[in-house]
């Protein structure tokens, strides 16, 4: 269901990443450590922090990608 409000701007779709996944585990190691011990505590957090960081460098990709504004727009 596409709504036009008069613009002809493509919608923005963000590229395949792996670090929702990625987060996504860090946070059941971090659960299941919860319930079993730090040994599974560590190693979610290593997960988790790498996955943020995963997100981080592809969000900073996409940023440069796009550039800057041509309508002289500040965002």
């Amino acid at each position: 269901m596409a709504s036009h409000h008069g613009d002809d701007h493509p919608i923005h779709v963000p590229q395949p990443s792996i670090s929702p996944p990625i987060l996504g585990l860090g946070v059941m190691f971090l659960a299941f450590g919860v319930l079993v011990g730090a040994p599974f505590l560590v190693i979610g957090g290593v997960i988790f922090v790498i996955g943020i960081a995963t997100w981080l460098i592809d969000d900073a990709r996409a940023y440069q990608a796009a550039g800057e504004p041509t309508d002289g727009a500040h965002h």
